[in-house]
């Protein structure tokens, strides 16, 4: 059954660490990050005892973790850089802030030419304005959000896609038309498929209107998960791996 609570007012929590909000930790968000830098062949900078190289990610291995970059255009730091014991990669690739610390990186070959490969980092600063990368969900057989009003009545809500962080969710109801950002939407049921059901608290934190594919103007709810069990984390990081699995097989059959 679900609670009846209604859609109530939470102050933004000044409290929290804003570059925290955008720490990629899981190695799937890492990989997808490391793959963007690759794909678009953006630079950024590599520090390490004293020397920098500017180089380009240019392989990456999610099944071990692992990543392939470029030496850089100064042979005296490339020859010291094996001897580092860690590795700070940082820069400002397409004007997303990037930043990551890793162990030390080996001497490769790839591709027939001299390269250096590094253990994913335990964590990645991707500052962007999603904190977390997101999936898209399935259209047929469609994710949804259940809850209740205040006077009872229940809403019925499509999962747009969802990340470790929070979901946007659509619908066409006119209730949401005018819901402002830091509303708290309680005991919200999230249907996951096969991947069952959680019930959590989710805060409204960038509402908008969209357009469907098939013309009709929509209430897309950016939301935020609040205070996310970490039962409930583990099977969002389940379910975004999966869907992101599926994502690159159906592109490599493409």
């Amino acid at each position: 059954m679900i609670a009846d609570h209604p859609l109530t007012a939470a102050p933004a929590d000044q409290t929290r660490d804003a570059r925290a909000d955008y720490a990629q930790r899981h190695p799937l968000q890492i990989a997808v990050c490391l793959r963007g830098l690759a794909a678009r062949q953006d630079f950024i900078a590599v520090e390490f005892d004293g020397h920098q190289i500017v180089t380009q990610v240019i392989d990456v291995d999610s099944r071990n973790a692992r990543f392939v970059f470029d030496p850089g255009s100064v042979d005296a730091a490339n020859r010291a850089l094996p001897d580092a014991m860690e590795l700070r990669f940082h820069g400002t690739p397409s004007g997303i802030r990037t930043e990551f610390t890793t162990s030390a990186a080996k001497p490769v070959t790839f591709d027939g030419r001299p390269a250096f490969e590094a253990s994913f980092p335990a964590v990645l600063y991707y500052v962007q304005r999603r904190q977390t990368f997101r999936v898209e969900t399935p259209v047929l057989d469609p994710y949804t959000a259940t809850g209740s009003y205040a006077d009872g009545n229940a809403y019925n809500l499509l999962v747009k896609d969802l990340s470790l962080g929070g979901v946007a969710l659509r619908t066409t109801h006119s209730r949401f038309d005018d819901v402002e950002r830091g509303c708290i939407l309680r005991d919200v049921t999230l249907k996951l498929g096969s991947f069952g059901t959680l019930r959590l608290d989710l805060e409204i934190v960038a509402p908008r209107k969209s357009m469907t594919p098939a013309g009709e103007w929509c209430t897309v709810l950016g939301c935020r998960f609040v205070d996310l069990p970490g039962a409930a984390e583990r099977t969002l990081q389940r379910v975004v791996t999966q869907l992101e699995m599926k994502r690159l097989a159906v592109g490599s059959r493409g």
